[in-house]
């Protein structure tokens, strides 16, 4: 067992402090007017926030049951899988917005790998290591493996996609999409680290790493949204009589 005297201050910040700066990020979506470019992932981060303070509150209130506590945390975590898909198909609609071309083969291709990662999941939960005795409270687990597994791989496909395209990376779009793959990497390597290591002193640490990549995945979000996304260059308007010049040469061509 690790020493509480150091143990319960860090998990304590580590736990706090994302929260905290999920409420700057909310200043800064309100100055910016950035809520209704992204009205979902406006709507998640309250949420977020609200959440945070249901379970804090239950967690310090000693008439609360831990079998209750885990009651609302298992509710609260599958609404929050629910948003985050949201957002995600937010993120493709932003980052695609110039071209509606682009944007519906973006949503075409995202729906083929949704369908994929989901049967990809689905096998890798069935068989993946670990105990799952049926309880509720593992089932809800299970699914947020699963979740995180088909979420991670569209965020990759996102960010990869965006790449290839030559799309600004300053976009607040891709930052929100980084982020989200961050934390999203960060709970499935945790996930196969518990199924690794089951000592207390093992749980105790793996406590701190599911607390510690939010607080990187926050300050990834305020540092995206509140760098200025770069202007797209201007396209030059040709005169007319430059135009009709270009159409007599190029029918001249044509005809030879």
């Amino acid at each position: 067992m690790l020493r509480l005297d150091w143990y319960r201050p860090v998990l304590l910040f580590l736990w706090i402090s994302p929260h905290a700066l999920l409420g700057v990020l909310a200043v800064v979506l309100c100055k910016r007017r950035l809520y209704r470019e992204f009205p979902v992932f406006f709507a998640y981060v309250f949420y977020e926030i609200a959440e945070f303070i249901l379970l804090f509150t239950l967690h310090t209130l000693a008439i609360v049951t831990r079998e209750q506590y885990k009651y609302a945390y298992c509710a609260t975590l599958l609404f929050s899988i629910v948003l985050r898909f949201g957002v995600i198909d937010e993120i493709s609609k932003n980052l695609f917005r110039e071209s509606h071309f682009l944007k519906m083969a973006a949503r075409r291709a995202l729906q083929c790998v949704t369908v994929s990662l989901l049967v990809v999941g689905a096998l890798l939960v069935v068989y993946a290591p670990g105990s799952n005795n049926g309880r509720w409270y593992e089932g809800v687990f299970v699914v947020n493996r699963g979740a995180a597994m088909v979420q991670c791989g569209l965020l990759l496909a996102l960010l990869l996609s965006s790449c290839f395209l030559g799309l600004s990376w300053r976009r607040p779009a891709f930052g929100i999409a980084l982020g989200l793959a961050a934390l999203t990497s960060a709970d499935l390597a945790t996930f196969a680290l518990r199924a690794a290591f089951t000592s207390e002193a093992a749980k105790e640490i793996l406590n701190l790493l599911m607390t510690g990549p939010y607080l990187v995945c926050v300050s990834i979000w305020i540092g995206y949204l509140l760098a200025r996304e770069p202007k797209p260059a201007s396209v030059a308007v040709l005169p007319h009589d430059e135009v009709e010049t270009w159409n007599t040469e190029f029918q001249r061509l044509l005809r030879h």
